[in-house]
């Protein structure tokens, strides 16, 4: 059977794909929940950037950078976590794959890869910018240490979903992550001292 090209599955069923990544983000429990505007910002930009790249143009993958970036940021803004982030670009190679099923449509397995190297681009720039405006709105080690662990815990998870590989972006985003941990750990001013006991008094 003759492979279907994913730009024009994208452009045939966009609406639909689109449709099913706001039934995920409903369906999730964690709070706060997105507005209509959130979804219908992210999703649709980088499908978008997407058929773009897999038109064989001008590479794409510095604008779905800077989109998913400023997706983080917005996000975050709103009090949206790390994890909520990463989950709006998991729907999407989601909702493609299952509707492809669906849809009896085999799609090329190099199409596959394009997308799930824009999905890895995408993912590390969101996390990235939103740990960075973390840290920018907090104070403090302890701050510091849990936006680095957040980050870190984001990127693994994705990584465990398998839509991506360890050798991308995601994965250099965990690697820094954890390095900055424990370059922070090793920071004096971040030691925690014991406090004294002291000795009982024997009466």
């Amino acid at each position: 059977m003759a492979t279907v090209p994913l730009y024009e599955f994208i452009g045939v069923y966009r609406d639909e794909l689109i449709r099913r990544c706001k039934e995920k983000v409903a369906k999730r429990s964690a709070l706060p929940s997105p507005t209509k505007a959130d979804i219908d910002h992210g999703v649709p930009l980088f499908l978008d950037q997407l058929v773009l790249e897999l038109r064989g143009g001008p590479s794409k993958s510095h604008d779905i950078s800077n989109g998913a970036a400023e997706h983080g940021h917005d996000l975050l803004l709103k009090g949206f976590t790390v994890s909520q982030v990463v989950h709006d670009y998991g729907d999407v190679c989601q909702a493609v794959t299952d509707l492809a099923v669906e849809m009896d449509a085999p799609i090329d397995t190099e199409d596959f890869r394009t997308m799930n190297l824009c999905l890895d681009n995408a993912i590390a720039s969101a996390v990235t910018e939103h740990a960075r405006e973390q840290q920018v709105t907090r104070d403090g080690h302890s701050a510091e240490l849990q936006s680095l662990a957040a980050t870190a815990i984001a990127a693994f998870e994705v990584l465990k979903t398998g839509s991506v590989g360890i050798s991308g972006k995601t994965g250099d985003v965990l690697y820094r992550s954890l390095q900055a941990i424990r370059a922070l750990a090793d920071r004096p001013s971040a030691r925690i001292a014991r406090p004294e006991i002291a000795e009982p008094q024997i009466r």
